[in-house]
């Protein structure tokens, strides 16, 4: 799959009043003007698998990476030319009714907090969890995931709604 093939830019402009301004300096912020940001394009190559565990359930594992070509980014795998980025996920299908998920992402090495005198690297990566159930063609989703790291986690919740306009009978035969 690719993604921002065509690369993407935001541009934004900020307004603020003096109040916001004052606020702003004294927590040591700077006061923006304007901003833009660029997403580079990436490709993703992934593979899944399903295990059948029983009539009623099933396992779905799956690996992914994403490539960018944006430059030497903190990844497993980094150059100049081009940075891979690996994902791994499982996902437990009870009845095609009810879904749980778990996953890790964002691998990088970075120097370990715990080090003093800033040698000692280690690796940190990005876990997630998540639960779902469908019912007829609609879908709803629940994730837990992490934005910062293990040392200090910054945890966000998210939802989402999904509807199938086209009812795919085979989905149920599965």
């Amino acid at each position: 799959m690719g993604k921002d093939i065509t690369t993407t830019f935001n541009a934004w402009s900020f307004s603020f009043t003096d109040k916001e301004k004052e606020m702003l300096y004294l927590t040591d912020n700077e006061i923006p003007v304007r901003s833009t940001e660029m997403t580079a394009p990436t490709l993703v190559a992934g593979v899944a698998r399903d295990f059948r565990l029983s009539n009623k359930t099933s396992l779905l594992a799956e690996a992914n990476l994403d490539f960018t070509f944006d430059g030497k980014r903190n990844t497993v795998i980094s150059s100049n030319a081009v940075s891979v980025d690996p994902k791994l996920g499982v996902e437990a299908n009870i009845n095609n009714v009810f879904y749980v998920r778990a996953g890790i992402k964002n691998f990088q090495r970075t120097l370990d907090d715990g080090d003093t005198n800033n040698v000692k690297k280690i690796w940190i990566y990005q876990p997630s969890a998540g639960a779902g159930f469908r019912i007829q063609n609609v879908r709803i989703d629940y994730a837990l995931t992490n934005l910062a790291n293990q040392s200090n986690p910054l945890f966000t919740h998210v939802f989402s709604l999904q509807f199938d306009l086209v009812n795919d009978k085979n989905k149920k035969k599965k």
